[in-house]
């Protein structure tokens, strides 16, 4: 059963915006879409989310189609929208400590995400 208030493995995302009004990390889209495929440790007490895009993007030197979502503020859950740090990886992440894993290339410190319907 899938809880209503909060973000599951299998649910789809939109993950747009940021600081900037068209932010490069998004190559020239307003917004990108993928599948939460797992969740794993992150940099805080919240785990972070493994997104597995639908088409991939480049940001600087990196083309990938797997984001790592962290939730940005402290205290917040995976509710069904919210602020999150975009690290873009060209590689399926380690689920382990951040700290101790190899890491993408960070992209944005306030991008939103939402969860989208079925």
């Amino acid at each position: 059963m899938h809880q209503l208030d909060s973000i599951q493995t299998g649910d789809r995302i939109k993950v747009s915006g940021g600081y900037d009004f068209e932010p490069e990390w998004l190559d020239g889209s307003e917004s990108v879409t993928g599948v939460v495929v797992a969740f794993m440790p992150g940099q805080n007490d919240r785990p972070a989310a493994v997104i597995k895009l639908e088409t991939r993007i480049r940001f600087g030197d990196v083309m990938g189609d797997i984001l790592v979502l962290e939730l940005r503020y402290v205290g917040a859950d995976w509710s069904p929208t919210g602020i999150v740090h975009v690290e873009l990886c060209d590689f399926m992440p380690d689920p382990i400590p951040w700290r101790d894993r190899r890491k993408g290339k960070w992209a944005e410190s306030h991008a939103s995400y939402e969860r989208l319907p079925a």
